[in-house]
This record gives C-alpha cells, sequence and structure tokens, in this order.
C-alpha cells in the first residue's frame, strides 16, 4: 500500500523514547497559528519557490503546461493554486529554487528504510515514530505502516493532534506503543480561534486512550502571548491528575523556524508576529506548571 509522506528524518532525538526516525505523512485537519511544517496541511504534493534562489532563467516557465509559472517584468510569478505537481519544472531549475513537498511511497519500503538504523534502536530504545500533518488523515496506509514495524520489530510512536474518528484510534490501538497526543488550547472555541477547529473530539479520543490503557505522553505546544495563560497551564494540570495513563507531560515552546515557508508554498503568513520563545520564558512556564502540581512535568531539551 502506498501514502504520501514529505520527510523521513533519521535520528530524530524528541519524538519519543531514544533515537528514533519520524515519518511525516501529508495532511492536517487543524490550521494551528503557529505550525512549523505549513507543507503538511494538504493530502497531496505542493510546489515550494524559494525566491532567493532563483536566478530568474524561466526554464521552469517554458516546462509548465498548466500556466503555474510564469514571467511578469523578469520575475517569476508562482499560480500555486494552478500547480498540478508534475515536478518538470524542478528538473529544470539550475539552481533547486523550486521542489516539491510531498511524494509517493509503499508501507514496507518506509519501514525497509527505517530499518537500516535498527541498531541505534536497539541500543538507546528507540524506533519509528509517525508524524505530520496528522498520520490518522491517512488511516490505512498509517495502519499498513504500524503492521510492518511490528512484523519487524520496532518500537512505534504516533504523534497525534487528536482530530480524527475514535475508530481510527481503536483500530491502531494494539499496534502502538506510545501517543504522542498534543494539547494545544482548552476550551472550545478557543481552540477554533487557534486551530480552527474545536477541542470537543480531541479530549474525547484523549479519554478514550485513557480508558484504553495506551501510553500516553501529552505534548503541550506553549505560544507567548498566545496560550502561556494561568487556565491553560490548569487545564494541564488538571489533565496529569485526571488521566492515568498520562506518562509524561512535555512542554513544547513555540519557535518560528518555519515561517519562511508558507510564502514559498503560497500562504498567507501566521499573523502571530512573536519571536521564538526565550529561554527565561521556558523556565517560567516550566515553574508555573510545577508551581501548580502538574504531574510527570518535562521541558523538552
Amino acid at each position: 500500500m502506498e501514502g504520501i509522506l514529505f520527510d523521513i528524518q533519521p535520528f530524530a532525538l524528541h519524538d519519543g523514547p531514544g533515537i528514533r526516525t519520524t515519518i511525516f505523512l501529508k495532511g492536517c485537519p487543524l490550521r494551528c497559528q503557529w505550525c512549523s511544517n505549513p507543507e503538511s496541511f494538504l493530502k497531496r504534493s505542493n510546489l515550494s519557490y524559494n525566491r532567493e534562489k532563483c536566478i530568474a532563467c524561466f526554464s521552469c516557465v517554458r516546462v509548465c503546461e498548466t500556466g503555474a509559472l510564469f514571467e511578469l517584468s523578469d520575475v517569476l510569478v508562482v499560480q500555486h493554486d494552478l500547480c498540478n505537481a508534475c515536478g518538470k519544472c524542478i528538473d529544470e531549475c539550475p539552481e533547486d529554487a523550486l521542489k516539491l513537498y510531498g511524494y509517493r511511497e509503499s508501507a514496507r519500503n518506509i519501514v525497509n528504510e527505517v530499518l537500516k538504523d535498527k541498531a541505534y534502536f536497539d541500543n538507546s530504545g528507540g524506533g519509528i515514530t509517525l508524524s505530520g500533518g496528522e498520520p490518522l488523515m491517512q488511516p490505512d496506509f498509517t495502519m499498513e505502516i504500524l503492521k510492518e514495524s511490528k512484523k519487524a520489530g520496532l518500537h512505534t510512536c504516533i504523534e497525534t493532534c487528536g482530530f480524527a474518528a475514535e475508530a481510527e484510534y481503536e483500530k491502531i490501538l494494539p499496534l502502538v506503543d506510545m501517543f504522542l497526543f498534543d494539547y494545544k488550547a482548552g476550551g472550545s472555541e478557543k481552540h477554533r480561534l487557534l486551530t480552527k477547529q474545536p477541542n470537543e473530539l480531541i479530549l474525547e479520543n484523549l479519554e478514550f486512550l485513557n480508558t484504553s490503557m495506551a501510553n500516553i505522553v501529552l505534548r503541550c505546544p506553549i505560544v507567548p502571548g498566545v496560550n502561556d495563560t494561568l487556565e491553560h497551564f490548569k487545564a494541564i494540570t488538571k489533565l496529569s491528575h485526571d488521566l492515568d495513563q498520562i506518562t509524561e507531560v512535555e512542554l513544547m515552546p513555540y519557535h518560528n523556524y518555519g515561517e519562511h515557508k508558507y510564502e514559498q508554498i503560497g500562504l498567507s503568513e501566521p499573523a502571530l508576529g512573536i519571536p521564538a520563545a526565550t529561554e527565561e520564558q521556558e523556565d517560567q512556564w516550566y515553574a508555573d506548571l510545577a508551581k501548580l502540581g502538574c504531574k510527570n512535568l518535562k521541558k523538552q531539551i
């Protein structure tokens, strides 16, 4: 079975225990204002154009069959909505100013690639992590990767935003050793404002995984001036006490590494307009949660 992914990252150290290989699948139901992987939004390949690398040779324009690329006043213009992701322009570009995010691959080939680092997994307690995007936007493909991983004796993690049908979590439950479950904001309207989706389904799935005795790491992205509030920290603390299967609460301080990607793939940049979290802010958030009595608290290093 094939699906679509946009990256394979070996030697990942923050996506579950030990040294891991993280598979980034395409497609996400949320639109978080701070997302650093906007190339994950769509379930199809999409074109990226790095203006700084372009030498305006317009070789790409000559092979584009859809009119997505054209010259205007000696400047290359990209109409992303017209692109069919054929890749011909990329082959013609001499400076790698154009690239595609997203390619098709089989579950078996992915796991075979991951297995090249099995010695590192065995020595560190690592394995494979499925991320995205949201892996359950491609539920059958995700299931197949997990099956192949288990056949190969790999420890499995899945990073999920929680916004998927409960039945999909039930299907993969026997094949997942650890759920890295994102908790972004308390309160449905606040969550909708920040991610374009409410959070009732997310909380229901978190409760389902807890009652199903899953191993859960609650991952909490904290964004300065957005969700670093006492109210949100109290909600995180309450979950850490109410749900026995949360073995770790992990703070994930905001960074702005992905800001440049938005323009390159034809999206408006998020309107946060804030710098990355400082070390002092991170220390304060950790101290505030510890003071509230948050259980199993861990700050990402």
